[in-house]
């Protein structure tokens, strides 16, 4: 079996204290440069691994960040997971991927798997089916940094990052509207989920200038009639009924 490396092997070769060369290959201070360069060259010559569970007992730290998000198969969900990684592995970060599969008790269970794994921060995006968000108030009083993308509930009052959903769905209403058309669907989800319900809003919002609200234009499976009279070729496709 190979020998592992360790801060002793390292520093017999150089003759120096076993604490010194922690210390060194971490950018302390206190250290020398001559005495971090030699450290680290030593460390690569003997080709040591930095022992990440060792380090992090030592320090309180993972460097790693956990994300739930509701499913890969959403191809948003898949850009921003791209993007946190980028970041995140530019500032020494990894991270840790769950998926609810848009069920609260998976969400739940993403969020044992993270504070257990003792990551460093947790990003979410709230499954449409969470109407218990305890689990998101158990990291809050843990003290263990969370904030919420896309999807957010503003009873935690927790950070979040968003767009501006009200006035997107407002704007795309308003041109629909600008085209003359009068029966305009708004195909949205749970609304217990902020995005949704704040989409509806700028839907509603716009309509009110020009047209009345017609609640059934807001039920899928009509909107799924809709389509596939208006759109024959959709008649023999998978969509689900």
């Amino acid at each position: 079996m190979e020998h592992e490396v360790t801060f002793s092997d390292i520093a017999k070769e150089l003759n120096v204290i076993p604490a010194t060369v922690p210390r060194a290959l971490s950018n302390h201070p206190g250290i020398s440069i001559k005495t971090k360069e030699a450290v680290q060259k030593m460390a690569n010559h003997l080709k040591y691994k930095k022992n990440t569970i060792a380090a992090s007992l030592q320090s309180g730290k993972t460097n790693v960040i956990g994300i739930i998000i509701p499913s890969a198969e959403i191809p948003f969900f898949g850009s921003v997971i791209h993007g946190i990684e980028s970041i995140a592995n530019l500032n020494g970060y990894n991270i840790f991927i769950y998926q609810s599969d848009e069920n609260m008790e998976h969400e739940a269970k993403g969020i044992e798997t993270f504070l257990s794994a003792r990551v460093d921060g947790i990003l979410a995006s709230i499954s449409k089916n969470t109407n218990d968000f305890n689990h998101f108030l158990e990291v809050k009083a843990r003290n263990i940094p969370l904030a919420f993308f896309d999807r957010t509930n503003d009873k935690l009052r927790l950070p979040s990052v968003v767009i501006d959903d009200f006035k997107g769905a407002f704007l795309a209403a308003e041109h629909v509207i600008g085209q003359g058309y009068k029966r305009i669907a708004h195909i949205t989800g749970a609304e217990n989920i902020k995005i949704w319900n704040t989409r509806l809003k700028g839907y509603k919002k716009a309509l009110a200038y020009k047209i009345p609200f017609d609640p059934n234009l807001k039920n899928q499976s009509l909107i799924r009639k809709i389509i596939l009279e208006r759109i024959p070729i959709f008649k023999d496709s998978s969509i689900k009924k």
